[in-house]
């Protein structure tokens, strides 16, 4: 399999199939911009692994800074449910759903920019 085949099957977990749907240029040129930039093998798996063993919930509670935290409800990578997760855990945090955006809340980043820049400067 190539990389632009893997870069294109990734698609879907990272956009919905509306955004897809409706935005054929942006999903191009992000296909694009991936495979201009290509994440070596090595790297990808150590990603993975570090993904798959790397637990810090139990030190979540000593964070002080200010923290928000951003989650598309329509996240098939990461489940949105883990978002209300890590915002039970860090005092005082922060939790925003974008409820039309997948995992790279592309859908909706209008709102996410706002969101951020309102933190921000509040902040």
């Amino acid at each position: 399999m190539s990389l632009e085949e893997i870069v294109r099957m990734s698609i879907p977990v990272l956009f919905t199939d509306t955004f897809i749907e409706n935005n054929p240029d942006f999903v191009e040129d992000h296909v694009q911009r991936t495979l201009k930039t290509p994440i070596s093998m090595e790297a990808f798996m150590r990603q993975v692994n570090a993904l798959m063993s790397f637990d810090t919930h139990d030190r979540l509670s000593q964070i002080k800074t200010p923290t928000v935290i951003l989650a598309g409800k329509q996240d098939v990578l990461v489940p949105p449910e883990n978002a209300s997760i890590l915002a039970k855990a860090i005092p005082n945090a922060r939790l925003l759903y974008f409820e039309n955006s997948a995992h790279l809340l592309a859908e909706e980043m209008k709102k996410v920019l706002q969101a951020l820049m309102g933190f921000l400067f509040e902040s």
